[in-house]
């Protein structure tokens, strides 16, 4: 059963491994290098992240296979950041059914905002699979926007 649950200080550690080993797998296949954005192999960073944001972890069976954090910018609207699922559990549906969960766990959220790198082509699948829609883009990456509507 997958869950998502705040994240502790105590699962930085695990975090940061899942996080260096999902964007080293990307970075690898489409730059052939291994790479992430600043901090993301940095359990420091990942810290950080739980102390300021509104951090979690994706739990399936007790086991945490994947983490995002929350950006607030207005009373109902709201930053997706940093969302990894560890590569052992990637393209099995745990991406999806985690950002439906967490749009569930939010109803007062009726605007969100996320980017992805220009090169990743899996993460624009789903977020517009997802209803997220482009609405800006840079030689590095797309930003996408979803509007829920409150009827």
């Amino acid at each position: 059963m997958l869950t998502l649950q705040r994240a502790k200080l105590e699962d930085a550690k695990q975090l940061t491994a899942i996080k260096t080993a999902a964007y080293n797998l990307e970075i690898n296949s489409y730059l052939g290098r291994d790479g992430g954005p600043p901090g993301y192999n940095d359990i420091n960073s990942q810290i950080s992240i739980i102390k300021n944001c509104i951090a979690y972890k994706i739990i399936l069976d007790h086991n945490i296979i994947g983490g995002f954090f929350l950006i607030p910018l207005a009373s109902n609207c709201m930053r997706f950041e940093d969302f990894v699922i560890h590569p052992t559990y990637q393209r099995q549906g745990y991406g999806h059914f985690a950002m439906k969960l967490l749009e569930s766990e939010y109803p007062n959220i009726h605007k969100w905002f996320l980017s992805t790198p220009i090169f990743s082509l899996g993460n624009q699948y789903l977020y517009k699979k997802l209803g997220y829609y482009e609405i800006s883009r840079n030689d590095d990456e797309i930003e996408y926007c979803k509007i829920i509507n409150s009827n």
